[in-house]
């Protein structure tokens, strides 16, 4: 016998937005290779191809489809229970991108190098709003099945 969700509306929410959390995953996976790369690439451990201004470029496109995914793809529920949930993940991804597009800046492509203090200003920023997403996500945990 299957499970059933008391709640439709929520139970619907629940497995949208896990597939959202999913996708978000993977943006952050690749801005996080994007990272490590820029790093390889500044100590010459790439291949001859691999530039800092290059990478930047490829770095930003994927940066805006990350900005279109928060813009418009987050899951909304207009019951009034979860609206505060809501706008605190979405502040919360804002913040994200934010550290995103700070840590991408680190990059100066003019003369080829990393800034690193802003590079590891913007990569604790960027822990912090996982954190912080998490904390929030944990508030929410549960589903209702009966």
């Amino acid at each position: 016998m299957a499970a059933q969700v008391k709640n439709f509306k929520i139970g619907n929410y629940y497995i949208r937005f896990n597939n959202f959390l999913e996708r978000f995953l993977i943006f952050d996976n690749v801005f996080h290779e994007f990272a490590e790369t820029s790093e390889r690439i500044e100590i010459g451990d790439c291949l001859v191809a691999e530039t800092l201004p290059a990478l930047k470029e490829d770095w930003l496109r994927n940066f805006g489809a990350f900005k279109h995914f928060i813009d418009h793809e987050v899951p909304q529920l207009a019951d009034k229970h979860y609206q505060e949930f809501q706008k605190k993940i979405a502040a919360a991804l804002t913040k994200y991108g934010v550290g995103q597009y700070y840590l991408l800046s680190a990059i100066d492509s003019e003369h080829n190098r990393i800034n690193h203090a802003q590079a590891r200003v913007a990569e604790q920023y960027i822990r912090n709003c996982k954190i912080e997403l998490n904390q929030y996500l944990q508030q929410i945990s549960t589903v209702s099945f009966g």
